[in-house]
């Protein structure tokens, strides 16, 4: 249900990156060449799961790419979309994040880089409380926000820590949000169907930034080590239970 109203974009996305590479990946990884001019052409009016399916002509993935700030002109392997026969008139059409370890050296890289450029833009207005100064602290928290959403290195819940970690990197901006994420928005999915950083950041800034309000608010919070000084507590904190 979640996934359901990115659909048309996520297939959008499938047909650029075949257009781009002229390949798909077989179940078993093999190259299926799409090379010819009548399957592209075939490809750009393609408009559902069918008809993509008659043009590769078998069960298959593409990879979204994501385009890296550490190494200019790199691009790193973002998402895979499948595209699974299912019975005689189903489809499975899905996204999957592969777990290979060169990717995670890759994304370590981007995440790291990525979180110096954050420290290095807050130094520069450490404690202002000037929103028009903290215009580059804004951007880097969301580039950071991107690569994160790109990588998705947990098996659950890479979603919602992203926007919450988003969330407390404005707060200790002296920034915080105050509104709801527009209906029909889904932060993980902008990033995973933008295939660069700037253009995710464009994409969000248009109704985050208006709901941000500058605050200290936070210095008043109970510190963390001391409201929850043992394991058990922080365990307790971070499960869902009944008494």
């Amino acid at each position: 249900v979640r996934y359901f109203p990115n659909f048309r974009r996520t297939l959008d996305a499938a047909k650029a990156v075949i257009k781009e590479k002229k390949y798909a990946c077989s179940k078993t990884d093999a190259i299926i060449n799409l090379s010819d001019d009548d399957k592209l052409q075939n490809l750009m009016v393609a408009e559902t799961c069918s008809d993509l399916y008659k043009i590769v002509g078998e069960d298959f993935w593409v990879a979204t790419w994501c385009n890296s700030m550490a190494s200019e002109g790199k691009q790193l392997e973002g998402t895979r979309i499948t595209l699974l026969k299912s019975g005689e008139h189903g489809f499975d059409f899905a996204i999957r994040t592969p777990c290979t370890p060169a990717r995670w050296d890759e994304f370590e890289t981007e995440m790291t880089m990525a979180w110096e450029a954050l420290c290095n833009a807050y130094s520069e207005a450490y404690g202002s409380t000037d929103f028009d100064a903290l215009e580059n602290v804004r951007d880097a928290i969301l580039r950071i926000t991107f690569y994160w959403y790109n990588f998705m290195p947990l098996s659950r819940g890479s979603a919602a820590v992203g926007f919450v970690v988003l969330l407390g990197l404005f707060l200790a901006a002296n920034m915080e949000f105050t509104e709801s994420i527009p209906q029909g928005v889904q932060v993980d999915w902008e990033a995973i169907l933008t295939f660069d950083s700037s253009s995710f950041v464009e994409s969000i800034k248009k109704w985050l930034y208006p709901a941000l309000k500058v605050t200290t608010s936070w210095k008043d919070y109970p510190d963390v080590a001391s409201t929850f000084s043992t394991t058990g507590s922080v365990i307790a904190a971070l499960s869902s239970y009944n008494n």
